[in-house]
């Protein structure tokens, strides 16, 4: 958008561009970085909860072991 500000002298001045819409190309450039982002997110979810996982795994391992006089 572009507009025209009044100079001292009464006048108009030159077009000035106000704001800016973006473009098709920068929308998805924009969408395209969310989408990189939330995958990464999502990326760093699933390990950890592989990780909680394994975790918990082990220590039902363990616990099992202990129960079944294999412990200390």
């Amino acid at each position: 958008m572009q507009r025209r500000r009044r100079l001292p002298d009464g006048s108009w001045g030159p077009l000035e561009k106000v704001g800016s819409i973006p473009t098709t190309e920068d929308q998805v450039m924009s969408l395209g970085e969310q989408l990189a982002q939330q995958k990464m997110k999502n990326i760093q979810k699933d390990l950890l909860i592989n990780n909680l996982g394994s975790q918990l795994t082990q220590v039902k391992l363990d616990v099992i072991s202990i129960m079944k006089g294999g412990g200390e």
